[in-house]
């Protein structure tokens, strides 16, 4: 007989992993293929946002995650020159005080950090854990093909040291990179501006300790008639990156010839160096024109590509995460019609195609990305607003009638379809921290009345006596908000909808009594 399990996941990137255990974290057992044996060796993504990180915090990753990061903790400066030996940091212009003053905010808006953390590093991390919490990872295992009906998908796997076999699921996300032959099999199709450049990463080892003790950096930009591009750093030691675009017959040069590279863009000529990887890669836009087909969803960078500013592509996949497992672990449980299912797509794909969209304003190389980026190109507007105020237009939560918020400054004020702002109620604690498992109730200080419906509808419920909190989200002392597992306020009590309608308005069922069974808090 075919073995059947509720979420099959295709790919155990950051994508992928993230699902999995935010699944696990809602009480669904996932099991997780990959064709790869393990994690690319490629830094790949390096920048994790505080919206990502939140994330693992939740997970009860932080202090894994803080001590992953901890060698690049220090690496904060950019850099420009001919060389990085000759690199100096930016002139201080306004609009890069401007942005040192955004990025500064951060801490006020958030529990969790923004880390620099290589992809290389932080898979790895996530797999254990995702293993430890009883995932079924299997890697070395290629999802062949799959069909699916109203009962669910049917996939055909094949190890790589073993036969092919069968296996059924409820569900199947696909996170299965940019190419991702389950979207292709599906036929769902891209949109967006396409092609934009070819670029190459030359990912190198050489010890330049001494080099960079006084100029600690995440980005340097070079110009060189060499050679144009940037450095990142990977461990802040002996492991870096140099990305270029100059080289469209690279195909043609030896690996002398890169090594030879590396030491006129470094700017030490007897530099001893080895070359770990050339990686050439697609500077593009291209988003799915559908999230979803039937009992399959598209997650990171099979729904949508887009060019590495800030480390878009991998923090959206986070978010696209977040969105999808609470939701695909609801209508397993029985808690949610699979009606919510289909808000996947309705709040994921516009919010994918508008930061991928405003990633593509930059057409180049990581140097020309960070280029515009500080002289007034790249993500427009305040980042702080993009990061943390983002507001579905429509989706799973129940619109309490005001105006949406402020695209140009952060004031998301507890509107439903805005991740909830961040307090700190003692030492450890964040309001961010209450997020799931499940739909929380969050409360002001007069919650008499909330406890016993809470208690009624089994929901999981948390007092909040935070008067700058309350004011912030415009609650009285009386009120209360409904709060979903990816941070994102569903339902407002000034709303003229009762509690119980919305839920029945969020979840696509009625909810009857104790059907959510939670705990109190």
């Amino acid at each position: 007989m075919t073995a059947r399990v509720p979420v099959l996941i295709s790919g155990g990137g950051i994508a992928g992993l993230t699902t999995a255990l935010l699944l696990r974290r809602e009480g669904v057992f996932p099991v997780l293929v990959d064709r790869r044996d393990g994690s690319s060796p490629q830094p790949k993504a390096r920048r994790f946002n505080p919206r990502s990180t939140e994330m693992f915090r939740l997970l009860g990753l932080a202090d894994e995650v803080d001590e992953a990061s901890a060698p690049l903790a220090a690496f904060s400066q950019v850099l420009t020159g001919p060389t990085l030996a000759a690199a100096r940091p930016r002139e201080l212009t306004d609009l890069l005080r401007a942005r040192r003053g955004q990025q500064g905010r951060m801490p006020e808006l958030s529990p969790a950090p923004n880390v620099l953390c290589p992809q290389s590093v932080l898979e790895p991390l996530l797999r254990r854990a995702a293993q430890e919490r009883g995932v079924s990872v299997r890697l070395g295992t290629e999802l062949v093909s799959f069909t699916q009906g109203d009962g669910g998908v049917t996939a055909l796997l094949r190890p790589a040291d073993g036969e092919p076999y069968e296996l059924a699921a409820d569900y199947l996300v696909a996170a299965d990179g940019a190419r991702s032959p389950v979207r292709e099999a599906l036929g769902i199709t891209r949109g967006g501006h396409g092609h934009l450049a070819d670029n190459l990463d030359l990912h190198f080892r050489a010890d330049l300790t001494d080099l960079v003790r006084d100029k600690p950096f995440n980005l340097c930009q070079i110009e060189n008639p060499v050679a144009s591009g940037a450095f990142l750093s990977v461990n802040g030691t002996d492991r870096w990156l140099f990305s270029t675009a100059d080289f469209p017959d690279a195909g043609t040069l030896g690996e002398g010839d890169w090594l030879d590279l590396l030491r006129i863009v470094v700017g030490v000529p007897d530099l001893d160096v080895e070359l770990l990887g050339r990686s050439p890669w697609e500077s593009a836009m291209r988003v799915a024109d559908r999230f979803a087909e039937g009992r399959v969803f598209l997650t990171g960078d099979a729904a949508h590509v887009m060019p590495p500013m800030a480390a878009a592509g991998a923090n959206t996949a986070v978010a696209d995460a977040a969105n999808l497992a609470w939701k695909l672990a609801a209508v397993l449980a029985g808690k949610a019609d699979p009606a919510l299912l289909g808000t996947y797509d309705t709040e994921r794909r516009p919010a994918g195609y508008a930061i991928a969209e405003a990633s593509s304003t930059v057409i180049g190389h990581v140097g020309d990305m960070l280029s515009a980026f500080t002289k007034g190109g790249g993500l427009p507007g305040d980042p702080m607003t993009t990061m943390f105020g983002t507001q579905y237009a429509e989706g799973a939560f129940v619109p309490d009638g005001r105006d949406p918020a402020p695209a140009d400054h952060y004031a998301p004020a507890g509107r439903p379809g805005t991740r909830v702002p961040h307090a700190w109620l003692d030492a450890t604690t964040s309001t961010v921290d209450f997020a799931g498992p499940g739909l929380t109730l969050l409360t002001g200080p007069d919650n008499g009345h909330w406890i016993a419906e809470a208690g009624r509808l089994g929901l999981r419920w948390a007092a909040v006596p935070h008067e700058g909190w309350l004011t912030e989200v415009r609650l009285p002392a009386d009120g209360a908000l409904l709060l979903r597992p990816d941070v994102v306020v569903a339902w407002h009590s000034t709303s003229e909808t009762s509690l119980a309608d919305a839920l029945t308005r969020v979840l696509g069922s009625r909810v009857s009594a104790g059907q959510l069974s939670g705990t109190a808090r």
